[in-house]
């Protein structure tokens, strides 16, 4: 039998919660109390608060009602201490130390023991991907760098690899849809995630992570190779409106970057020496700001030496040029060819040279 699926069949089997229609989380605190805890959930890219509850003799409360199961967070006070945990509608018990928070016990959520074991199914993976993440951020050669990252994007396959088989042998899971939408849609074009969201169970096609799916699905359709890029227009570094148009006959890369991504700022340097190559042949860039910080967002421009047309809206992922685009992951570059239509999506700076040399001669 497959691992997983004895580790989700043993999860099954410890629920200790009756089913009702509401949740009730009563949680419990040792050591450090803070006055109030916070429920969350991750939402539109950002953190949003819930509901609070005053912490009385070392204890905390929240009610309500979900209609789906769903991934969400609690916060100690005003620290950084968080756990996270899938709420449904059943008694939860919370048993937290915030001098310890890892030895947080959580009870009574079915869906949440699932998930704790298909990560302790990946746990030897992810503290492989920890050391050589530390060794990463440890690292001063440039060389050893980028060694040490495309190890880490392997890790990373591996694990996307992992979630995959998960979801396939358990399309009925209130978890397949949530691991897709959650955390390995950045690594899927249309082809596979929509072969992932059609082998999901009919049941949970009104799941929100299901809907966003879907909606996903519908626009990546449109921005396929060989389809006509959409059209936009965003205001430059001095305010001025640049539009997709005024590129019509070149090739051109649109790259959506940020000051603060880390990737995006190791990759410029490969993305300029292209430039500097194919530039006088009928090259062009268009970079796409994902960020919200004017100052830092130019000082990355003029630091790295990006001296094609950069836009912004400053709106981060907001940006609408990201959103037409079906932009959730950066670096991301698309390249156009000509005649407005899209080559590529989703180029690595390293494809970048060898697929120009094949169509610009």
């Amino acid at each position: 039998m497959n691992r997983f699926l004895i580790l989700t069949l043993a999860a099954m089997g410890a629920c200790s919660g009756p089913k009702t229609d509401q949740f009730v989380i009563n949680g419990k605190i040792t050591g450090t109390q803070p006055e109030k805890v916070y429920l969350k959930i991750y939402k539109d890219k950002k953190m949003n608060v819930i509901d609070s509850s005053e912490v009385t003799a070392g204890t905390f409360k929240f009610m309500g009602k979900v209609d789906f199961p769903d991934q969400y967070f609690i916060q100690f006070g005003s620290t950084q201490n968080q756990i996270v945990l899938f709420v449904e509608n059943s008694p939860i018990e919370v048993v937290a130390n915030l001098d310890s928070i890892q030895a947080t016990t959580i009870k009574g959520s079915k869906v949440n023991d699932e998930y704790e074991a298909l990560q302790e199914s990946k746990s030897e993976l992810n503290n492989q991907m920890e050391l050589v993440y530390a060794d990463f951020k440890a690292a001063t050669d440039l060389a050893l760098k980028k060694e040490l990252e495309k190890k880490l994007d392997s890790l990373d396959l591996v694990a996307v690899g992992l979630s995959k088989i998960y979801i396939r042998e358990h399309p009925q899971s209130i978890l397949s849809p949530f691991i897709i939408n959650r955390e390995i849609v950045y690594y899927l074009e249309l082809e596979e995630l929509e072969e992932l969201v059609n082998g999901l169970d009919s049941s949970l096609h009104e799941y929100a992570h299901t809907k966003n799916l879907k909606q996903r699905v519908d626009l990546l359709r449109t921005l396929q190779p060989g389809m006509l890029a959409p059209e936009f227009a965003q205001n430059d570094t001095a305010g001025n409106p640049v539009n997709l148009s005024d590129f019509k006959g070149k090739y051109l890369l649109i790259d959506f970057w940020a000051s603060w991504c880390g990737p995006c700022r190791r990759a410029n340097p490969t993305v300029v020496a292209v430039y500097q190559k194919f530039e006088a042949k009928g090259f062009a860039i268009l970079g796409i700001s994902m960020d919200k910080d004017r100052e830092k967002w130019l000082q990355a421009i003029a630091k790295d030496g990006l001296v094609w047309k950069q836009v912004s809206t400053l709106e981060g992922w907001d940006n609408p040029v990201g959103k037409l685009y079906g932009v959730n992951s950066i670096p991301h570059a698309i390249l156009i060819d000509p005649d407005g239509k899209i080559v590529k999506r989703g180029l690595h700076a390293d494809e970048l040279d060898a697929l120009l040399s094949g169509l610009i001669k």
